[in-house]
């Protein structure tokens, strides 16, 4: 493999992480929530897509982002809002607690075995750029990143809701003080991070055909990383670290000899802990830790 080869797939892995840290940075913005059930959110949203694709790929994606946004909202109602004024960790451990509850749901109703359907497949193929074959999953990994996060930048910066959610994510409660409604405020912010969550999903069933009931941990634990390397409430900041965290694992899974690969995952956490021991509140925190009321 090239090394522009490896370059392209691991921008788009950095872009699908970039992604899933957005959609985490967006709720602990706002909420002070790190939530670890995002995961169960790409999951169903990837049930859907392998179910439905055969059917009809437009109602497949469709139906993973309604899937995706109302599992977020559900969430939101069942669980978080009645503990909002609680302290992060405890917020950390319901999510933690909804993310089991959910696995077991998709056990009880898919099964513990894998789904498996062709998902995109014209997708697998290569395209030639420049005398390069690149896979053609990751020109599209990029774009659809690339489209998600200006996107979502033009909705946070140029629309009143999303001034709203801005502000809410700097200071919460400084922008309830100033009258933001903060339910609408945190329901929107959850039905956000269920659209991210679908656009990754997309992505990943793409790339793997197959989904099951942990399908969304992995990528949720390393965005979870990401946010915290940038600094878990500075959207900017998830969205950097989230796309640092897929870069690096891409190129240690690409360029590390084979007799030391399986401990890819360990230099990514040793990376983290450098990180983290330079700056303990991410690369882009502010030297003060905000609270929310």
């Amino acid at each position: 493999m090239t090394f522009l080869q490896a370059l392209i797939d691991a921008t788009s892995a950095g872009a699908v992480y970039a992604l899933a840290a957005l959609g985490i940075g967006l709720v602990f913005g706002v909420m002070r929530l790190a939530n670890f059930a995002n995961g169960e959110l790409i999951t169903g949203a990837g049930y859907a897509l392998i179910l439905l694709w055969p059917v009809s790929w437009p109602l497949a994606i469709v139906a993973s982002i309604v899937v995706a946004v109302a599992l977020a909202l559900f969430m939101d109602a069942a669980v978080f809002r009645w503990i909002r004024s609680q302290p992060p960790a405890t917020l950390l451990i319901a999510s933690f607690g909804v993310s089991i509850l959910l696995q077991r749901v998709y056990d009880g109703v898919f099964g513990t075995n894998v789904l498996s359907a062709a998902v995109a497949p014209a997708l697998a193929s290569s395209v030639t750029i420049g005398g390069l074959r690149v896979n053609l999953i990751s020109v599209v990994s990029i774009v659809l990143g690339a489209v998600l996060l200006v996107g979502m930048h033009v909705f946070l910066t140029r629309t009143r809701m999303g001034l709203q959610v801005r502000a809410a994510s700097e200071d919460f409660r400084a922008a309830r003080v100033l009258g933001i409604r903060a339910g609408s405020v945190i329901a929107l912010t959850f039905a956000l991070s269920g659209i991210l969550a679908a656009a990754i999903a997309f992505v990943l069933t793409a790339q793997s055909g197959s989904v099951g009931p942990t399908f969304g941990v992995q990528v949720t634990l390393f965005a979870l990383i990401g946010s915290a390397i940038g600094g878990l409430g500075r959207l900017g900041g998830s969205v950097f670290g989230g796309f640092i965290v897929g870069f690096a694992v891409s190129m240690f899974t690409t360029w590390l000899p084979d007799w030391i690969n399986d401990f890819r995952i360990a230099f990514v956490y040793l990376l983290v802990a450098v990180v983290l021991v330079i700056a303990p509140n991410g690369l882009f925190a502010g030297r003060h830790s905000k609270e929310r009321t």
